[in-house]
């Protein structure tokens, strides 16, 4: 999940920047062998952004920040004040403006560090202000307003996606070496078997678990490889800039492609991290086995926005052809 973050925002630049920024930040990243979060979530009120001569003083709060405690560099998102106009940026997380309530305390993803952040009085030069014009302090044109940087929004749905179907991989992986080792077979049935792994039960659950969990990932792998031929194809390259060749329309197909993994996902991550007890037995709810961190996890952030809304979105794709206005989770 972190690492996913970290690809996720090290992406901000070339969506929401220029050319120049967007090499300039992923030569630092690389260079220096740093680890990215971010401090966006739209769920919360906007950072609020002044304008005081050549910089830009943030301040705000954000209910989660994930991987920011662990992270070199933030990602900030909000709004200028006196007009309707957001603004990113990537900043330093290692300054006294960005401070780190550590009050992560949840039912899954404990390690993911994802409480909350005040972020106060934190000064960014108008020169790092993604996408705008430092002299005019306007946004450069064109830049912000392309179907290509709301990809975005898909994109990290398709990162969420992804770790969902790899918890749910784990939670089986982990159940099959219990059930090998440490499942009885059930002696009061009309044809007891000797060992468990001969339970006609258990055979079934795990094989429906394993076509359900192979299922979700050729179609995370469908996606996957949509989303990079998009940003192959209309990224900025050192011959030019295409990301105003990306249409609405393809943007949204690919949204609804990101949407039906995601649905996929939660549904076949859900039922099989909670389905695995079928399989290995009152013993291995035991808190020192640890089956149910994998249920805890995809519970917790299956919740992160309500999946209904995408088989909403999917139904009128699929009954009406429509694809769905960008928003800050579609």
């Amino acid at each position: 999940m972190l690492l996913g973050y970290h690809l996720f925002w090290s992406q901000t630049a070339n969506l929401v920047g220029t050319p120049d920024q967007a090499e300039a930040l992923h030569e630092f990243i690389i260079s220096n062998n740093l680890f990215l979060g971010g401090a966006v979530n739209p769920r919360d009120n906007d950072l609020s952004i002044k304008s005081e001569g050549d910089t830009l003083i943030w301040n705000g709060f954000k209910n989660f920040n994930t991987g920011g405690v662990v992270s070199d560099l933030t990602v900030l998102e909000g709004v200028l004040e006196g007009t309707k106009d957001h603004i990113y940026t990537v900043v330093s997380t290692s300054q006294p403006g960005i401070q780190f309530a550590h009050n992560w305390d949840n039912v899954g993803l404990r390690l993911t560090e994802s409480g909350s952040v005040k972020i106060d009085n934190v000064v960014v030069p108008w020169t790092d202000a993604l996408g705008w014009n430092p002299q005019t302090k306007r946004p450069i044109p064109n830049v912000l307003e392309i179907p290509f940087v709301s990809l975005l929004l898909p994109t990290i749905q398709l990162v969420f996606s992804n770790f969902y179907i790899g918890i749910a991989q784990g939670a089986l992986s982990t159940s099959a070496a219990y059930t090998r080792q440490h499942t009885r077979p059930w002696p009061y049935s009309s044809d007891p078997k000797t060992s468990a792994l001969d339970e006609f039960y258990i055979l079934e659950r795990y094989g429906n678990f394993h076509a359900h969990l192979a299922a979700a990932a050729a179609l995370a792998d469908r996606a996957n490889a949509a989303a990079t031929q998009l940003y192959e194809t209309y990224n900025y390259h050192r011959d030019g800039d295409n990301r105003g060749g990306l249409t609405a329309r393809e943007r949204g197909e690919f949204a609804e492609t990101v949407a039906a993994v995601k649905v996929v996902a939660t549904d076949t991550g859900l039922r099989v991290t909670s389905g695995v007890f079928e399989v290995t037995g009152s013993k291995a709810t035991s808190r020192k086995v640890g089956l149910d961190r994998f249920w805890r996890d995809v519970r917790t952030h299956t919740l992160h926005d309500p999946v209904a809304y995408k088989n909403r979105e999917l139904g009128r794709y699929a009954l009406l052809g429509e694809v769905p206005e960008p928003t800050w989770y579609t």
